[in-house]
């Protein structure tokens, strides 16, 4: 199953990440990097679409 951002409530970790990445780039004044990136996430295999923020999601994971 694929929750999409603004439709449809992300799983909790997905959901604090998504968080955590917007007030971390908010502190560094580079929120313009996530302009055209969406939250697009697949339950099934805990992971976002988007190429760069699964490998942000990913490092996360790990330093978690």
């Amino acid at each position: 199953m694929i929750f999409w951002d603004g439709e449809n409530m992300l799983p909790e970790q997905a959901e604090n990440f998504k968080i955590y990445l917007k007030n971390y780039l908010i502190k560094l004044d580079y929120e313009y990097l996530l302009d055209e990136k969406t939250f697009n996430y697949d339950s099934v295999s805990d992971e976002f679409l988007d190429a760069d923020i699964q490998a942000f999601y990913h490092l996360w994971i790990i330093a978690a």
